[in-house]
């Protein structure tokens, strides 16, 4: 009897451990994808990022090199739901792109900017790029 419940907590804790690795493998595959779409944008200027993914920076600001643009993706809505003692609540986040860019032109239009690098924070995974 013993040795059927050692048994069966082994298979259910590999089950579990698996499970994770699964799931762990599966988000490390997205952020591969994802990380190799947005460096398809180096080189490109900010007036054809823009034009390509619809994402508009809300922000900008000088760097030695160039400049960094934010980008703000989609808000992604997570609700924890009530319990007996708890409302529910609802939380948003969004994705958030630092686009750094160096001045390639001569003015300071979109189209004076070329991309040389995107880091990624914040739940990215439905980032259509």
């Amino acid at each position: 009897m013993r040795a059927s419940i050692t048994i069966v907590a082994a298979v259910a804790l590999g089950l579990i451990v698996t499970g994770c690795q699964a799931n762990a493998e599966y988000q490390a595959a997205i952020d591969k994808d994802l990380d190799a779409s947005l460096a398809s944008f180096n080189g490109s200027t900010m007036a054809e990022f823009i034009a390509q993914t619809g994402l508009v920076p809300v922000n900008a600001y000088p760097v030695g090199s160039g400049r960094v643009f934010v980008v703000n993706g989609p808000p992604v809505y997570v609700t924890l739901p009530a319990t007996h003692v708890t409302p529910a609540v609802t939380r948003s986040s969004a994705c958030r792109l630092l686009v750094t860019t160096a001045h390639a032109g001569s003015g300071s239009t979109a189209d004076d900017w070329e991309i040389v690098g995107i880091q990624r924070s914040g739940p990215c995974n439905n980032l259509r790029v």
